[in-house]
């Protein structure tokens, strides 16, 4: 089960947060780079999380149809590990 987490600096926390719930790869998208916004979800996604306060609406809305479109779940998140772990709960349940 792999992980893409989309925006954001530094991410080591939420990787090993990631890691440790079962997700491995974990991949990152900064979202900085203008070709981010032209990739394309990895196949072998089983969970997109989308750091809301490091990411721009455009990038967030086209994670988001591509999400839907491949039926992966989608979460939001601020920059909190805890935060991560409710609504990954929300999305488990």
């Amino acid at each position: 089960m792999a992980a893409l987490i989309v925006g954001g600096d530094r991410v080591g926390p939420y990787k090993e947060f990631l890691a440790q719930q079962g997700f491995m790869p974990v991949r990152h998208w900064s979202g900085r780079n203008q070709s981010e916004c032209h990739r394309s979800i990895p196949l072998d996604t089983r969970v997109v999380v989308v750091m809301v306060d490091q990411v721009n609406h455009g990038l967030a809305r086209k994670i988001r149809r591509a999400a839907d479109s491949m039926s992966v779940p989608i979460v939001f998140s601020k920059r909190s590990v805890c935060q991560l772990s409710s609504v990954l709960a929300g999305v488990a349940a």
